[in-house]
């Protein structure tokens, strides 16, 4: 076992160093100067490139977010929140994506594409062009796991908001691990002051604001997993939304997580950081889950019932048509009968996609039963079952 010396000490290998796929990519350069010194400027000089990557493009949506905002900000700020967004909620790895997928391509929906995410400020003024100007920096897939990945596909609103609110979100707790606790209130925002809560409320409804504006009212389709922790905070913005929880084997999400995280995080570090976080990762994995589960369990007794459905992804895989109707039902959503084909079609497509399968030991099935407890208490779940 390492010692405490050794845990402190700094890692040497870098693993995915040259990846340009930060999560951070597209802030505005004030933003991002603010966020730079919140973290004491604690950039290894093995990152360098990325500090100025980040930088180089923030000098350019800074100029640009500004035209972007005389030009259409009050009609941003005058666009109405009606219809109401659906709100997909549920743990990273438990199926959000997929459903984000299947309720967002219907042709009176949206949902953030990858482009409005990365660049939230300018997406307006550069829609057309920065796609085209930026096609080769995006992977044809995710790197943990074989979704495609493009421009145009769906996207957390998180990553969007990381920038709109300068940092309001968990995900720079990836990219400057030695302050990670300082970030992972920001899971539930249970710990954070009455201006910050309003600056993140303020972008949400921005960003849900700017995305029906650009798609002509559309209802706009929500899905950022840390959402999942935020429940009350979302009924303030969005008092008549409807939600979506898609659950999970807890074990099953655990590893996955575990594993996304064996890539995500090396995408993102701007620092060398310690070898601590890199052996306490499933031991991070388990507080962070545990922190959003347990708002996700308690807070959904404030949805009505009629605005909440609840589905376990090994029953909506395989029955996506069934559970869209089921939602449409519920929810009083219009224009199924359109969607239908266009759904059928995608599902058609995503026909010898498989998942990854990952190896669940028993000491991983003890411990994800033992720290997620009560998520397989809530949603009926065995310990086998992993």
């Amino acid at each position: 076992m390492p010692g405490e010396n050794d845990m402190n000490a700094r890692v040497e290998r870098l693993e995915n160093r040259w990846s340009l796929e930060q999560l951070i990519t597209g802030i505005e350069l004030p933003a991002w100067l603010k966020i730079l010194h919140r973290n004491r400027w604690n950039v290894s000089l093995a990152y360098a490139h990325r500090l100025a990557w980040i930088a180089g493009l923030g000098i350019c949506t800074g100029v640009l977010g500004t035209i972007e905002r005389l030009m259409y900000n009050r009609a941003i700020r005058a666009t109405p929140l009606d219809p109401p967004p659906l709100i997909i909620l549920g743990h990273w790895r438990t199926g959000t994506t997929h459903l984000h997928n299947v309720l967002g391509r219907a042709p009176n929906h949206t949902f953030s594409t990858v482009y409005q995410a990365v660049f939230p400020s300018t997406f307006l003024l550069t829609g057309r062009i920065g796609p085209k100007l930026l096609a080769s920096a995006l992977t044809e897939t995710r790197s943990y796991d074989a979704v495609k990945q493009g421009w145009f596909e769906a996207a957390e609103d998180e990553i969007g908001l990381l920038k709109l609110t300068g940092g309001l979100s968990f995900y720079p707790a990836l990219m400057f691990p030695d302050r990670a606790e300082e970030y992972e209130r920001y899971i539930d925002f249970q710990d954070t002051s009455e201006a910050e809560q309003r600056r993140f409320k303020d972008a949400l409804a921005y960003f849900v604001r700017k995305q029906m504006y650009a798609s002509g009212g559309k209802r706009v389709v929500v899905k950022s997993c840390p959402h999942s922790a935020r429940i009350p905070l979302l009924l303030e913005v969005f008092p008549n939304a409807r939600f979506i929880h898609i659950h999970r084997h807890p074990a099953r999400v655990f590893a996955s997580m575990v594993h996304m995280r064996g890539k995500v995080d090396w995408e993102n570090f701007m620092h060398r950081h310690k070898r601590a976080f890199i052996e306490k990762r499933r031991e991070h994995t388990a507080l962070i889950g545990e922190r959003l589960y347990t708002r996700l369990l308690e807070d959904r007794a404030l949805i009505p019932p009629e605005n909440l459905i609840e589905i376990a992804y090994r029953d909506f895989v395989g029955k996506e048509m069934s559970y869209t109707e089921q939602i449409y039902e519920q929810f009083g959503l219009p224009g199924l009968e359109e969607y239908r084909p266009q759904l059928q079609q995608y599902l058609d497509g995503l026909r010898g996609y498989r998942t990854n399968r990952l190896e669940i030991d028993d000491d991983t099935l003890d411990f994800v039963r033992e720290r997620w407890g009560n998520v397989y208490e809530a949603y009926g779940y065995d310990r086998a079952e992993g």
